[in-house]
């Protein structure tokens, strides 16, 4: 029986979003493991430090500074990996944001930039690299999506669009590259601290007259388990779906959530 990933010594893994959060996890991670890991953010000194990071750990790392909403820049950040570091066989198109809470508070030019970023980066992120997986007829495809792309609610209504976006994106091209062996799911984190969301908490706390340890505490009791995501849970899951214990998982939005995405 395949077991999941212990060592991934010549594997390489390219992360968007990867100068913080969720996505600096997902370096850190893929480069305990061995992989070498290529960085992309649109802030570059951000990718720098996160590539500092990994290289700390003994593995090959690149900084990226790129816009993913640019599917040429992302296209030509592809193309470089592949020619310096050799390969690419982990994709993480994680890059995203979050948007306005209050919809009369959204603008025109709001929903462009959370569809750009949150879908159409995805896109292109995807794009750039499926047809060199298809050439190999090898590779893992991780797309970070959310809880929010199947529960309908009154806030961050954009956000949630995008990421009803990014799971069907998953699904359909999940059969699309089958064929070939490379397979595609998404992660749909729940409430994890990360510093967008702390951002949010803070906001939203300071319009509700509260205090931030007062709105994570009512946002921890809604989690049917009770715990917010942590990194780790992320990180973990993603070690998993590149294993070959997951070669046959593909297409699934699977969430780390503590339940919230099935609570009512």
């Amino acid at each position: 029986m395949a077991q999941a990933v212990r060592d991934l010594t010549g594997k390489v893994a390219l992360v968007t979003g990867g100068g913080s959060g969720i996505g600096r996890g997902f370096v850190l991670s893929m480069a305990a493991k061995g992989a070498a890991v290529a960085v992309v953010d649109r802030n570059g000194d951000a990718a720098q430090q996160v590539a500092d990071e990994a290289a700390a750990l003994g593995v090959s790392a690149r900084p990226y500074a790129v816009d993913v909403t640019d599917a040429g820049a992302m296209h030509a950040t592809v193309q470089d990996v592949i020619a310096n570091m050799g390969q690419l066989d982990f994709l993480f198109a994680n890059a995203g944001v979050l948007g306005p809470a209050e919809y009369l508070d959204i603008t025109a030019d709001d929903w462009d930039l959370v569809l750009d970023v949150n879908v159409k980066g995805i896109t292109h992120t995807c794009r750039a690299a499926v047809e060199h997986m298809m050439a190999r007829r090898q590779g893992r495809i991780i797309v970070t999506a959310s809880y929010n792309g199947v529960r309908a609610g009154a806030h961050v209504i954009p956000y949630r669009v995008s990421k009803a976006a990014a799971i069907m994106y998953t699904r359909c091209l999940a059969l699309v590259l089958a064929p070939y062996g490379v397979t595609v799911n998404a992660i749909c984190p729940g409430v994890t601290l990360t510093p967008m969301q702390l951002d949010y908490a803070a906001a939203t706390a300071e319009e509700r007259s509260i205090t931030l340890d007062q709105y994570l505490a009512d946002r921890a009791a809604k989690i049917p388990m009770g715990e917010f995501t942590t990194i780790e849970d992320l990180t973990g899951l993603a070690e998993f779906l590149v294993s070959d214990a997951a070669r046959l998982i593909t297409g699934q939005a699977i969430a780390p959530d503590g339940g919230v995405m099935v609570s009512s």
